[in-house]
């Protein structure tokens, strides 16, 4: 009888513990026997969810039942599935793994390491968090730093605090780190500057977000809105960036850092919202969870609560609030994921540190009635005077919060007490007609976080206000400037748009000199000497010299996968409008769509995707390797084409890897597209070099191989650059088409042109001519006589689509010789 008491007292406390807002409930799923620790969660299926542990497996979860998927993995934080793959992604301690079933026998055979780019030793706190995914299909993660030096080694940097231990230590390569991986083998460094960055997440515009829990350098616990390129406070990473050693970190002081540091989007203060903050999961359920679409939630590990935030843009940079979501989950929430009904999954550990749930780990599943809507703060926005709040309902009456605002210390001891705290008189308040909005105005400061807090709040239907308080960050003021009427796209992953100048411009390195960078040209290259060349504008007196003139200069080859090596030298210039991009521009676009850009960037600021060797508009380069005006400088360029299919889908995006004077500046990087535009199936195409306005670029002992193999020769390319390349084998190429035709209708470069390929591009080719798009060719839009007569069946003088792609039927079976269904180098 004692026993049965027991159990329903047990049950009764845990229901009482978990708060949740009206109309929402919180399902405990039993987990599979024996040890297990949850780390991660993620929807593999429509019906099946799946979890990462502790102890190195990860377990499917479908119609009730748990199957053991994998195991005999190292604390991997995170899981991820990818749909197209058909493959799961964990951020394993020592790498990023794809794990696979492969025979569909139900349990993972193939286990890739993906990227293992970065270091770990056997230090304490040393993990892995991740991975989130772009729409790109690209996966970034997060890297912890050292809780202490390993065998006496480490970066520590205590500036000025006393003692021993407390600060977090870099003991490897890219430790405190945000990074991406393309592909297989791929690394590319995003961010430095953290310090036990346990949550990452992808918000639905491909931006990153990371949360940090309080410790040195971290003043409390925060979130913040990852930009490729930026710092974001804790000093010990920097050592990872090629603008700083050691030596150079330790000499400096704290208001160093805080020059060059970016603050959170917003702080989660300690013991009230957070104190070990999860990974933000964004609301895209389309209202399957209630009525906060947009929003993001974090889980918290020590609280065992869950969060709810919500971001605005003030003055080109995130800034926003939280308040309290949900209390009382069984142990502490790190990863969350929405499954396709709108439920969210919570995996939950207590495992190390404690909870306040008290159980060692849980999956807890919270889900909305579908009808309920709960009396809760829905969004809290500046103003130019102050705050509006919106609720969820309306209010009774017009009733005043109780304002608070402080700051916090930026140090390397841990964690800051609240800095200047103090009650802030209401100096107006009003309350909208529907009574769901309560502007307030009171005295705003930048730097400073306002706790809005209404201890007695009931709504019109006299519900009680369950989660009383949230949490502003205020780092900008409301101005009167007019946001821009275009607003250009956001680069996927890097958290800017296109040339924008707060960018973090590359870091600069002394490259070698000319002479210690020489490359010898290859046997089997061919010199790009004027006859190679289409346009004679740019030929000099000194034969092997051009000097950029008037029109593109492009070859009158086409190539696709190529090793490629220029010579460019941006001449002296006293001309007072010789800066930024006028000052020697020009652009090596590859296959005459793809640009890497040439101008003068040594002591000339610009915009860092605009600047010597960046892709233009989209990707700075690594660093800035650029030699002063009137001194030659080298790209060494390895790339490979995009692969479309022959309906012009593409498969694989343009990739190259790219040394200027002799210093890598883009490591097996993707191109988004073409410069300022989507990308555009299509075959071979000829090089280019770009006219542009500005002061005189001069070029020389330019060479091309055509059709090497990116693959095989990737390694070998990075680490030397006098390798002969090894080419692939090529088929033997179409002759009865001429070949910049060929290079339109080959979309997948196979030099064979399929009915389809052939047809698709005369398709394209009538929109294209329809310039009065009435869906009609005239004789003036298509002024062919001869075809344009035989194919105009019904003779009223327009050739419909059908009329119009009977010409070019025809062709197709002319120039098809042997009858064989395509066109290849047989006709």
């Amino acid at each position: 009888m004692k026993k049965i008491i027991l159990t329903l007292t047990l049950l009764i406390q845990t229901t009482l513990f978990a708060e949740a807002p009206d109309g929402y409930k919180v399902e405990t799923i039993p987990l599979p026997k024996g040890a297990v620790t949850l780390l991660g969660v993620c929807e593999k299926d429509d019906q099946t969810i799946a979890i990462c542990t502790w102890e190195g497996q990860i377990w499917e979860y479908t119609n009730g039942q748990w199957h053991l998927f994998a195991e005999d993995l190292m604390e991997p934080n995170g899981i991820y599935y990818d749909k197209k793959e058909q493959a799961y992604y964990l951020a394993q301690k020592p790498e990023l793994t794809r794990v696979k079933d492969s025979n569909g026998d139900g349990k993972a055979d193939l286990y890739e390491t993906i990227c293992a780019e970065f270091g770990y030793t056997k230090g304490y706190h040393e993990y892995h968090f991740g991975p989130v995914v772009d729409k790109l299909g690209r996966k970034y993660a997060s890297l912890n730093l050292s809780a202490r030096k390993v065998d006496g080694k480490g970066l520590e940097v205590r500036a000025g605090r006393p003692g021993e231990h407390g600060v977090m230590v870099y003991t490897a390569p890219y430790r405190g780190w945000v990074y991406r991986s393309d592909r297989q083998g791929h690394m590319h460094p995003i961010a430095s500057g953290f310090r036990s960055p346990c949550g990452i997440g992808m918000s639905p515009q491909d931006e990153i977000f990371v949360t940090d829990n309080q410790g040195d350098w971290m003043a409390d616990c925060a979130l913040f809105h990852v930009q490729e390129g930026k710092f974001y406070g804790h000093p010990g990473s920097l050592a990872a960036r090629p603008d700083f050693d050691e030596e150079k970190i330790l000499n400096m002081k704290i208001e160093d850092f805080d020059k060059i540091r970016t603050p959170p989007a917003i702080w989660l203060p300690r013991n009230q919202i957070s104190n070990s903050p999860g990974s933000p999961v964004w609301d895209t359920t389309e209202g399957k969870f209630g009525h906060f679409k947009g929003q993001f939630f974090i889980g918290d590990q020590s609280l065992s609560n869950l969060i709810r935030c919500g971001l605005e843009e003030v003055n080109g940079a995130y800034q926003g609030w939280c308040v309290k979501f949900l209390d009382g989950t069984q142990s502490g929430t790190v990863k969350m994921e929405f499954d396709k009904d709108g439920n969210l999954w919570t995996a939950q550990v207590g495992r190390g540190w404690r909870s306040r749930g008290g159980k060692r780990t849980s999956l807890q599943k919270v889900s909305w009635d579908g009808s309920t809507v709960p009396f809760e703060i829905y969004e809290v926005n500046l103003t130019k005077n102050g705050f509006r709040i919106t609720f969820t309902e309306p209010l009774t009456k017009e009733v005043a919060p109780l304002v608070k605002s402080w700051h916090y210390n930026y140090w390397a001891i841990y964690g800051s007490d609240r800095m200047e705290e103090k009650e802030l008189p209401i100096q107006a308040l009003k309350l909208s007609k529907d009574k769901k909005v309560l502007d307030i105005q009171v005295k705003l400061e930048t730097n400073k976080i306002y706790e809005l807090n209404f201890p007695e709040m009931t709504s019109a239907k006299n519900k009680k206000l369950l989660n009383r308080s949230a949490f502003y960050t205020l780092n900008h003021l409301l101005t009167s400037q007019k946001k821009p009427k275009r607003v250009k796209a956001l680069i996927p992953g890097s958290g800017w748009r296109k040339n924008d100048g707060r960018r973090p411009a590359p870091a600069v390195v002394k490259p070698k000199s000319f002479e210690e960078t020489k490359v010898k040209t290859p046997k089997n290259a061919v010199i790009l000497d004027q006859s190679k060349w289409a346009n004679p504008n740019w030929q000099t007196d000194t034969p092997g010299l051009w000097k950029r003139g008037k029109g593109n200069f492009s070859t009158k080859e086409a190539y696709g996968d190529a090793r490629i090596h220029i010579e460019f030298m941006v001449d002296k210039s006293d001309d007072p409008k010789s800066v930024g991009q006028l000052y020697g521009n020009s652009g090596i676009f590859l296959m005459s769509g793809y640009e890497i850009q040439v101008m003068n960037s040594f002591e000339n600021p610009t915009t860092a995707d605009g600047s010597c060797g960046s892709i233009w508009g989209q990707q700075p380069p690594l660093v800035n390797a650029s030699r002063p005006p009137g001194k030659w400088q080298s790209y060494d360029i390895l790339m490979k084409a995009p692969v479309f299919n022959e309906d012009g889908e593409l498969l694989e995006p343009m990739r190259a890897t790219i040394f200027h004077n002799g210093e890598l500046i883009h490591n097996d990087a993707w191109f988004y597209g073409q410069v300022n535009k989507p990308y555009q199936a299509h075959g071979k195409r000829p090089l280019m070099i770009q006219d542009h306005k500005g002061s005189d670029v001069f070029f020389r002992n330019m060479w091309i191989i055509a059709d090497v193999d990116y693959e095989k020769n990737l390694d070998s390319f990075r680490l030397g650059l006098n390798e002969t390349p090894k080419v692939k084998k090529v088929p033997r190429p179409i002759s009865a088409i001429s070949r910049p035709m060929v290079g339109r209708m080959d979309k997948n470069s196979d030099e064979i042109i399929s009915h389809k390929e052939f047809t698709s591009f005369w398709r394209s080719i009538f929109d294209h001519d329809d310039k009065d798009h009435d869906g009609l060719l005239s004789p003036k839009e298509f002024p062919h006589k001869g075809p344009f007569r035989e194919a105009d069946k019904n003779k009223d003088n327009k050739l419909t689509r059908e009329e119009h792609i009977s010409v070019y039927e025809g062709q197709f079976h002319g120039l098809d010789k042997n009858k064989d269904g395509k066109i290849d180098y047989q006709d």
